[in-house]
């Protein structure tokens, strides 16, 4: 594992806030690095280190919100361009959605696609980016409730996602997607025309709410890539990432994630406490709620690693025991086969 690119453990410190899924984050960065970013810079400061980008474990990992907002706000640091998150939104790819998206694109009709975004939000959007449907007459209204920061990166943020979303639609129906009005709960942020460019309709800032108003008779159309059984299939590992977030308490994530970012430091239970500004015993006891412990989370992570290594690569047992913290090989057996009912041999390719 490759250590953080900020190795001052002072970079571990996150806020109490919110979970997203690792690949959203993962889609972000390649998103932003398609438009000339570097990876590095576009992680600095978070709790993902680079090496994480390529990894078998990232379609189920949860991590915490504030990821992505760090992401966000070294993209707008790094480039203060006016209505940016309007272009990165436009070369958006259809992967952005990870799994949900393909589930999407295999629905029957508009309307069952839209349900699907709505069911599994939270495996696109994580939990601090709502979306909601509601239909006021021979028009609807999509509402996207937020807790971002307010500022460049909220403004950005919205820009990617909305027109990203309209990019998506138009792949989901093979043709040009029409919008009645876009409202906007934040001020103009001085580029209004590209906005009306880029989305073809009125666009009022300083809403009440969020909303993306097109007229209903879009959501009966049937979609040219319908495919029932590989939107079920999509659908099963939807549901897979759903029970994840069940799971992943706030305190036993952050735990996760810093343990994986900081591997080969292998900070403590103590060190971990204070990067989340706590003490050991507090930190114990809010793992101990979300039904689990420093130790059980560090050895999933083993066993994960461990086996990702193995099938991906032809690593010695000696160096993979090492590499996981066990002192010797034998250890390192004894605990795989206790993990997993299995060798470290049947993993192998």
């Amino acid at each position: 594992m490759g250590t953080h690119n900020n190795n001052n453990m002072h970079t571990m410190k996150q806020t109490d806030q919110g979970l997203i899924p690792l690949y959203s984050i993962i889609a972000a960065v390649n998103q932003l690095q398609r438009q000339g970013f570097d990876p590095d810079a576009l992680l600095h400061g978070s709790s993902i280190s680079p090496a994480q980008l390529g990894t078998d474990r990232s379609c189920r990992q949860i991590v915490p919100f504030d990821d992505l907002v760090q992401v966000y706000q070294n993209a707008v640091n790094l480039r203060p361009e006016p209505g940016l998150g309007l272009q990165v939104g436009k070369d958006a790819g259809v992967g952005v959605y990870g799994v949900v998206g393909f589930a999407m694109l295999c629905s029957s009709t508009d309307i069952d696609a839209v349900n699907l975004a709505i069911k599994y939000q939270k495996a696109i959007l994580g939990t601090n980016v709502q979306i909601s449907l509601q239909v006021e007459g021979d028009l609807g209204i999509i509402r996207v409730t937020d807790t971002l920061p307010h500022g460049a990166v909220k403004v950005f943020y919205m820009e990617q996602f909305l027109s990203g979303f309209l990019r998506f639609n138009d792949v989901l129906a093979e043709r040009p997607s029409r919008i009645c009005e876009l409202r906007l709960d934040y001020p103009n942020p001085g580029y209004a025309s590209a906005y009306e460019e880029t989305f073809g309709c009125p666009v009022r800032f300083d809403s009440q709410h969020t909303d993306i108003v097109f007229r209903t008779d879009i959501l009966g159309v049937n979609l040219p890539n319908a495919d029932p059984v590989t939107a079920r299939a999509c659908e099963q590992v939807c549901e897979d990432l759903m029970r994840q977030f069940d799971r992943a308490g706030k305190y036993s994530s952050q735990v996760r994630q810093l343990l994986e970012s900081h591997w080969q430091e292998q900070p403590s239970m103590e060190t971990l406490a204070q990067a989340l500004d706590c003490d050991a015993r507090t930190l114990r006891r809010r793992l101990n709620r979300e039904n689990t412990s420093f130790r059980e989370i560090r050895d999933m992570l083993r066993q994960e690693m461990a086996i990702e290594r193995l099938r991906r690569s032809d690593v010695s047992i000696a160096d993979l025991a090492n590499e996981l913290g066990f002192s010797d090989s034998s250890s390192f057996r004894r605990a795989f086969q206790k993990w997993t009912g299995h060798q470290p041999g049947y993993y192998r390719n």
